[in-house]
């Protein structure tokens, strides 16, 4: 059963309390599975994103000129916009910046590598996902400490490659957050292959797999 698969993928972590592991498998049974986060470059292809199964649509590479118009044109597609603020152009993630965010342009997530623009933005209400690369096994216990306090609503990794091969590391340090794969999404077998190990979801901009995968209750 679905109960059964995700405990022997929770048994594998090691050094994981019984209540964390339950409140691990309580989150994966109710949490929607199978969610291909669409990433527009610059508003390119916006249609086909909002057409897409996610209820997220991620912005990236677009600039403060063109952004209200965008987070306008997700949110009448009754979708949640998300923004890569660490590439959006004539944009400053200081406490007015995040502010403006919210107020002005009414996104609903942020996504950075940016620690201190996250929980500025987790302070105002937004949600958050905390970009992770993996360059080596450093780089993965370095941000141990930040997956752990579990202040963002989720995490990506990239690559993901990377991503899948440590997985048990990064679950065991991250807890019940959820987890999003990045980055060479090349094919669907990749993004089965993620979805087969546990994560929560994928981000692409390849708009052939943006239909991939259906969200589960």
């Amino acid at each position: 059963s679905f109960e059964c698969i995700q405990r022997n993928k929770i048994s594998s972590v090691e050094k994981l309390s019984p209540k964390i592991e339950n409140k691990i498998l309580e989150r994966m049974i109710h949490m929607p599975k199978s969610i291909v986060i669409p990433s527009s470059l610059n508003g390119k292809y916006l249609r086909e994103a909002c057409e897409a199964k996610s209820e997220i649509v991620l912005l990236s590479g677009v600039n403060i000129g063109n952004l209200g118009s965008f987070v306008e044109y997700i949110h009448a597609h009754h979708k949640k916009a998300y923004i890569h603020i660490d590439i959006t152009g004539g944009f400053r993630p200081d406490e007015v910046g995040i502010q403006l965010l919210k107020n002005m342009f009414h996104l609903d997530g942020v996504i950075s590598t940016n620690m201190h623009a996250l929980t500025r933005a987790r302070a105002i209400k937004l949600e958050t996902i905390y970009r992770l690369f993996l360059f080596d096994s450093r780089s993965l216990e370095r941000a141990a400490g930040a997956m752990s306090d579990g202040q963002f609503s989720a995490i990506e990794i990239l690559p993901s490659g990377y991503a899948l091969s440590e997985y048990d590391k990064i679950r065991k340090y991250a807890g019940d957050t959820k987890l999003i794969a990045g980055g060479f999404i090349r094919s669907e077998k990749n993004i089965s292959d993620i979805f087969a190990a546990g994560f929560w979801g994928v981000t692409t901009s390849d708009r052939q797999l943006w239909q991939y995968g259906v969200n589960r209750s």
